[in-house]
C-alpha cells in the first residue's frame, strides 16, 4: 500500500469483507497499550442479524475503505427505527468509526455512510452509535492514555480530527468519571444521611434470586427517568431479553442498588465488573482457554475496578428535595460495601455533559472526568 493507491469504500457483502471489518480495529490499535482487543465472538454476534435484537427494528449497512487492497478503514450507517419513533427528526446514525490517519480514508468513509442514510430520507446524521445510545456511543476526545471501561470505547488522538475535516461537528458531549471508593467525600456521606433521615426513603441490594423481575423493574425505573434525555430510546423487549441473558452470567446483588420511597422502587443504581482487566491479555481470543480465565476471574471476583453504566430516578421524584440524597444514598451504600474489598477505581459513564445534576454528583465522588466522548452531527443536504 502506498499513498498513491486510490481509496474505495464498499458496504461489507463477502465473509472476506466481513472479517475485513471485524480485524481492522487490531490493525489501527496493535502499538496502543490502551487499546482492550474486544472479543471476536461477541462482535460477531453484534453485527449478526439472528443473534442482535438491535437488527428487528433496524436497518444496517456495515462499510470498509480500502487504500489499494488493504483495508484502511469502517463505519456503519444505520437507521434505527425506536429512535426515529422517539425522535422524528429524519435523523441517522454512523457507528463502529476507527480509521488510519488517512484523511481521504476518513473522507470517503463518512460520505458513503451519508448517502446510504440520505438514501433512506434520512436529512440529518450523528454518531458514532455502536449501533445505539444504550450501547457504546460517541468517539473519544480526551482521555486517551487509559484503557476503556467495559462498553466503553477508545479511539487514536487523530480521530476526531478527521470526523471535523469530514465535515462533522459536535451534537453533545459525554463523560466519564472514575472514583476510589476508599475516599468517598464527607459532602456525599452527608447527602446520603439526609435521605436516611426520611422514614420513607430505604435502599436495598437487588434481589438475584428474583432476578427477572428485579431487571424488568430497573429497566422501568431507568425508562423513566431517561424519558427526557437527549437522544433516549427505550428498551425493547428484545434487548431486554438479550440483557437478562447476558447479566445473568457474572451479575451479582452487591453491583446494584434500589432506593425505595413509600415502598416503591423509585430508583436504581447497577455496576459491571470491568472484564477488561482481564481480557485485555486475550488478544480477542477466547479459545482455547481464555473463556475459562474469564469465567475463573468472574466467579473468584478478582476485579480492581467496574463500572457504573446506569443511575437515574423516576421522573415523580426528581426536582424533589430528597433527589440529590435519594442519589446520594444509593451511591455511598454502593461504595460503602466496595470499600470493604477496596478497588482501584470505578468509572461512573457516561454522563450528559449538560445533565448538571449527574455532573454534580459525579464531580463531587471523583473530580474532573477522566474521560470525555463526543458525539458528531452533520446535515445531509
Amino acid at each position: 500500500m502506498t499513498t498513491a493507491d486510490p481509496v474505495r469504500v464498499v458496504p461489507v457483502t463477502t465473509p472476506a469483507q466481513r472479517n475485513d471489518w471485524l480485524m481492522l480495529p487490531h490493525t489501527i490499535y496493535r502499538n496502543d497499550p490502551a487499546w482492550v482487543a474486544p472479543i471476536h465472538f461477541i462482535e460477531k454476534q453484534r453485527i449478526t442479524p439472528k443473534t442482535n435484537p438491535f437488527f428487528g427494528f433496524a436497518d444496517v449497512q456495515l462499510f470498509v475503505a480500502y487504500r489499494g487492497a488493504k483495508p484502511v478503514g469502517r463505519i456503519t450507517a444505520q437507521v434505527n427505527r425506536r429512535y426515529l419513533e422517539s425522535h422524528p427528526n429524519s435523523t441517522g446514525h454512523f457507528g463502529f468509526f476507527d480509521c488510519l490517519d488517512d484523511q481521504e480514508a476518513a473522507d470517503a468513509l463518512v460520505a458513503a455512510a451519508a448517502e446510504w442514510l440520505k438514501a433512506r430520507g434520512m436529512q440529518r446524521m450523528e454518531g458514532p452509535f455502536n449501533f445505539s445510545i444504550n450501547q457504546e456511543c460517541g468517539l473519544l476526545i480526551a482521555g486517551f492514555d487509559s484503557p476503556p471501561a467495559i462498553m466503553m470505547t477508545h479511539a487514536t488522538a487523530w480521530m476526531p480530527g478527521l470526523l471535523e475535516k469530514a465535515g462533522m461537528t459536535k451534537a453533545m458531549d459525554t463523560h466519564a468519571y472514575r472514583f476510589e471508593p476508599a475516599k468517598m467525600p464527607d459532602r456525599l456521606l452527608r447527602l446520603a444521611a439526609m435521605a436516611k433521615k426520611s422514614p420513607e426513603v430505604t435502599v436495598r441490594p437487588i434481589d438475584t434470586k428474583n432476578f427477572r423481575q428485579e431487571v424488568l423493574t430497573l429497566i422501568d425505573i431507568f425508562n423513566d427517568a431517561w424519558h427526557d434525555n437527549w437522544g433516549f430510546v427505550p428498551f425493547s423487549d428484545a434487548e431486554i431479553d438479550a440483557m437478562i441473558g447476558e447479566m445473568k452470567l457474572f451479575f451479582r446483588s452487591k453491583y446494584g442498588r434500589m432506593v425505595m420511597y413509600h415502598g416503591k422502587p423509585v430508583g436504581v443504581i447497577i455496576a459491571l465488573p470491568n472484564i477488561n482487566e482481564v481480557a485485555a491479555s486475550f488478544s480477542g481470543r477466547l479459545l482455547p482457554f481464555n473463556w475459562a480465565k474469564l469465567l475463573w476471574w468472574l466467579w473468584r471476583e478478582k476485579g480492581r475496578t467496574a463500572r457504573i453504566p446506569l443511575m437515574g430516578l423516576r421522573r415523580e421524584v426528581q426536582g424533589t428535595p430528597l433527589a440529590s440524597s435519594m442519589l446520594a444514598l444509593m451511591t455511598s451504600d454502593f461504595l460503602q460495601e466496595e470499600r470493604e474489598h477496596p478497588m482501584d477505581w470505578i468509572e461512573f459513564s457516561w454522563v450528559l455533559d449538560v445533565n448538571r445534576p449527574m455532573k454534580a454528583l459525579a464531580e463531587l465522588a471523583a473530580g474532573k472526568p477522566a474521560k470525555t466522548y463526543r458525539i458528531y452531527g452533520k446535515a445531509l443536504a
